[in-house]
């Protein structure tokens, strides 16, 4: 029976099982018994919707799932993005 070693992706997290030894800085061996704690920071991005150009609007909505009329003006955009936030 062949032992397979498990690593962790140091930027990913992503876990993979190998045979063999993985050499790389990128990628970390995790033993069975170690406790693997996994805290994830909320950080929260101010956005000025005022300073964003109507193309740079329309990105972003469609970006984050929000329904607009391209054809609206910048203000009703800027509108409708902040309701969807709401």
């Amino acid at each position: 029976m062949q032992l397979k070693r498990k690593y962790k992706h140091k930027r990913t997290g992503a876990i993979v099982f190998s045979p063999g030894l993985i050499v790389g800085d990128n990628w970390i061996e995790v033993k069975d018994d170690e406790v693997e704690e996994t805290t994830e920071e909320y950080v929260e991005e101010e956005i000025n919707l005022e300073q964003m150009t109507k193309a740079e609007l329309i990105h972003f909505a469609k970006e984050h799932g929000i329904k607009i009329n391209e054809k609206d003006t910048k203000a009703v955009i800027i509108e409708t993005i902040a309701k969807a936030f709401e």
